[in-house]
């Protein structure tokens, strides 16, 4: 693909944007809490502009499965989430900030005891790595100037990590301000200018499947009710619970949610309809979409079709959009790993006694490890999707459980409940997973049973804690005076 001059402009401009607004931010840090969580100080429309951007950084893989399953799309990445953020808003965020804690494992420490916090942030450090998002804007560079994926990858990595280490927590929120604007007008611009040049609901109705206009898309009630599944790592999204120890107050988290999900729905609204649109629009010969074997569209498919229907500047625009919808993830995903390191592993396991100064230092190195180990991550996996999927289904069947049993569960829970819940789920998720793998058709994995593995997954784990919570109250140790 080839991009006008002055589309290189506007792009180069977003990068310089970035590292002003990152200079001013470092003015604002004077300890460590300003470091991880902004002071505790994000007012409303801060926000709602910060959780807006960094929940939604697969813009590339919702381009394949827009273009897949159309309508589908918006049910499995849209309506599911939509579900679960209304419920964490109205049941889970007021209790996060009044914890006025830091991370997932400080709650897993207050619930169950140092291990299962060690464990939980092993398994939360794999949560928020940023491989997917990495991985994406390699490809993005890639296509857009003929550059290998590995030096769009440390391209992208020397910019992350230089403003990431440089202003903390507050380099984040001001730079997902930023970029919250442009992924809104961005994205925002493909469709009116799809229904200008091919047409209205005649041109998709014309040229789609009648599956991409159902609702479930044509896929299969398991796939769905997976992806329904996999909507759960809302309630142990570090993003989600980071911006709620970060707010000003217990209100502000669920005002800010309840309007994030209006801009996700907006948002959505968008992508899957330009996925679709380029999937009629191909079909019409008006664009070429390469399919890959595993039956998706290639990553780039929304690129393709936006240069199909935008004019020079517009698409400068558009590819600021897609680029800030994943920088605005990575580099709170880098940030979030950062923390797992320096606050839950270092401090609270290896050196209790560790100063905020060397504690921040340690978490400037995290950066640096979690952004090598997402880039590492991004050279091994070739699919985004398929990323999200093990990654996901591994690390929510493993915290799911002893997270929400933590909140909700009142009787009082031994502290070796949220241990072996974490290691039962994801053991037989994972070894359940693998197996699929070993068992490839048409690209897929083949699973026992046809069951995907995080159905057996969250089940072990739920056995397990329920099973050493009853056991503990049939059996009380004799206290021997």
């Amino acid at each position: 693909m080839e991009i006008t001059l002055i589309d290189t402009i506007i792009l180069a401009s977003y990068f310089v944007l970035l590292a002003i607004v990152a200079f001013f931010a470092k003015k604002k840090i004077k300890g460590l809490t300003d470091y991880f969580l902004a002071g505790r100080r994000l007012t409303l429309p801060i926000f709602i502009a910060t959780l807006v951007s960094t929940w939604y950084g697969g813009i590339l893989g919702v381009g394949q499965y827009s273009y897949f399953s159309g309508l589908g799309n918006w049910l499995t990445q849209g309506i599911f989430y939509y579900i679960m953020a209304l419920i964490f808003a109205l049941f889970l965020a007021h209790k996060i900030r009044k914890s006025n804690l830091f991370t997932i494992p400080d709650q897993l420490e207050k619930f169950y005891d140092k291990k299962s916090r060690f464990l939980g942030s092993i398994f939360n450090f794999i949560l928020v790595t940023p491989a997917p998002y990495i991985l994406s804007l390699g490809v993005i560079f890639m296509f857009l100037f003929g550059l290998p994926k590995w030096i769009g990858i440390v391209l992208v990595l020397a910019i992350l990590i230089v403003y990431t280490i440089y202003s903390g927590f507050y380099g984040v929120i001001y730079t997902d301000f930023m970029q919250f604007i442009f992924m809104m007008v961005g994205v925002a611009l493909v469709v009116p200018f799809a229904i200008f040049k091919y047409g209205g609901f005649e041109f998709l109705t014309a040229n789609l499947p009648e599956t991409h206009l159902h609702i479930t898309g044509g896929l299969t009630a398991q796939m769905i009710l997976v992806w329904g599944f996999i909507a759960f790592w809302t309630f142990v999204d570090p993003g989600f619970y980071q911006r709620c120890y970060a707010a000003k107050d217990s209100k502000i988290p669920r005002k800010g949610i309840l309007i994030s999900i209006g801009f996700w729905i907006l948002f959505d609204i968008c992508t899957t309809f330009s996925g679709m649109y380029a999937f009629a629009a191909n079909k019409a010969g008006h664009i070429s979409i390469e399919i890959l074997e595993n039956g998706l569209p290639q990553p780039e498919v929304y690129m393709i079709f936006a240069n199909s229907v935008l004019p020079p500047v517009i698409m400068g625009l558009f590819l600021i959009g897609i680029i800030a919808t994943l920088m605005s993830t990575i580099d709170s995903f880098t940030l979030l790993g950062a923390m797992n390191i320096s606050h839950d592993m270092y401090k609270h396991t290896f050196k209790p006694d560790a100063t905020d100064k060397q504690v921040m230092k340690v978490t400037k190195i995290g950066i640096v490890i979690t952004a090598s180990f997402g880039a590492t991550l991004a050279l091994f996996f070739s699919g985004i999707i398929s990323m999200w999927y093990t990654i996901g289904t591994v690390c929510i069947s493993a915290l799911i459980v002893p997270v929400l049993g933590g909140f909700f569960i009142k009787t009082k829970k031994p502290p070796i409940s949220g241990f072996l819940s974490m290691i039962a789920g994801a053991s037989v998720s994972t070894v359940w997973m693998l197996n699929g793998y070993s068992n490839l058709s048409w690209g897929w994995p083949v699973f026992w049973f046809e069951i995907e593995p995080m159905y057996p997954g969250i089940l072990a784990a739920l056995l397990v804690y329920i099973l050493i919570i009853g056991l503990s109250k049939i059996y009380k140790p004799v206290e021997v005076t």
